[in-house]
C-alpha cells in the first residue's frame, strides 16, 4: 500500500488511540515502533490508558476518561486495537454514549470473540486430556500461580469460558453504524515466547488455524469489513519479529481507517 505523504486536512482533528491487548504494557517495547510510526505520519496518536490485565469494564472506563483527558472536544477518534483492546474499546464505546458520537472508525485487530483456550486450560482447567506431558501441566499449573500472584486474574477472567459469553453478547446487542474494521491472521509458529502457544493450540484442536493464541475462527467479527492475513502470529503486530514491519502494518490500517471516517 502506497501511504499518503501528508496528513489529509480532514484529519487535522482526529485524534488516534492504539488500545493495548492483555499484558500488552508489561511487554518490551510494545506499541513503540506503530505510536511512533503513526506520529511519523503526522497524526496525533496516543497510546490509551488501559490497566496491564484490567477487566473490559474497568478498561472502557479508563478508555473513556483517557480520550477526555488527551483528545480535543472537538476530535473525532480513531481506535486501533490490538486483542482484548478491541472488547475494552467496544465496551467504552458502547457504555458512554458522547464517546460513541465522536468516534469515527475502530479497527479490530485479532480481536477475539470466543474464549482464549489457553486461559481455559491455565484457569479453567479445561482441555488436560491434551496435555501431552508432565512439563505441560507443571508449565501450566505455575502460570495459574503467576496470573494470581500478579493479581492478573480478573482481567484474565474475562476471556475464559465463564465470562466471555457475558462480554459478547453485550457488545452484540448494541447497534453499530460505526466503521468497523477487522483484521485476524494465523501463523505456522512462533516469532516471539512472548505471546505464542503454536504447540498448545495444536493439541487442543489439531489441524485448526491459529494465530498462536485463539483460533482463527475465534477472530472472525459479524459486523463492518474483514481482512484475513496469513502467517503472521499473535504477538508481532505489537511487538514485531520474523522480520515483520509492525509499525508500518499500523500506519497502513490507520490509512484505511481514516479513508471511512464518519462524518
Amino acid at each position: 500500500m502506497i501511504l499518503p505523504s501528508t496528513v489529509s486536512p480532514a484529519l487535522e482533528h482526529t485524534s488516534f488511540f492504539l488500545v493495548r491487548g492483555l499484558f500488552g504494557k508489561w511487554m518490551h517495547g510494545h506499541f513503540a515502533a506503530p505510536l511512533a510510526a503513526l506520529k511519523q505520519m503526522g497524526l496525533r496518536a496516543f497510546i490509551a490508558d488501559s490497566h496491564v490485565a484490567g477487566t473490559v469494564d474497568d478498561n472502557a472506563l479508563r478508555i473513556y476518561r483517557d480520550t477526555l483527558v488527551r483528545a480535543a472536544r472537538k476530535d473525532r477518534l480513531v481506535f486501533l486495537c490490538h486483542c482484548k483492546g478491541g472488547l475494552d474499546t467496544l465496551a467504552a464505546i458502547e457504555r458512554f454514549p458522547d464517546l460513541r458520537d465522536r468516534t469515527g472508525a475502530i479497527v479490530l485487530c485479532q480481536t477475539p470473540r470466543e474464549s482464549s483456550p489457553i486461559l481455559d486450560s491455565i484457569l479453567l482447567s479445561s482441555y488436560g486430556d491434551s496435555l501431552r506431558s508432565r512439563l505441560q501441566w507443571t508449565k501450566e499449573r505455575l502460570l495459574k500461580i503467576a496470573i494470581t500472584v500478579s493479581a492478573s486474574r480478573h482481567g484474565c477472567m474475562d476471556l475464559t469460558a465463564k465470562r466471555m459469553t457475558r462480554v459478547i453478547s453485550t457488545i452484540d446487542a448494541h447497534r453499530w453504524p460505526l466503521p468497523i474494521l477487522s483484521v485476524s491472521s494465523w501463523s505456522d509458529r512462533p516469532t516471539s515466547w512472548l505471546d505464542s502457544y503454536h504447540a498448545r493450540l495444536s493439541t487442543i484442536r489439531p489441524q485448526q488455524a491459529h494465530d498462536g493464541q485463539f483460533f482463527l475462527s475465534s477472530l472472525v467479527w459479524p459486523v463492518g469489513e474483514q481482512i484475513l492475513l496469513p502467517r503472521i502470529d499473535h504477538a508481532q503486530p505489537t511487538v514485531g519479529g520474523g522480520g515483520f514491519d509492525h509499525g508500518r502494518f499500523w500506519q497502513c490500517l490507520a490509512h484505511l481507517a481514516a479513508r471511512r471516517l464518519t462524518c
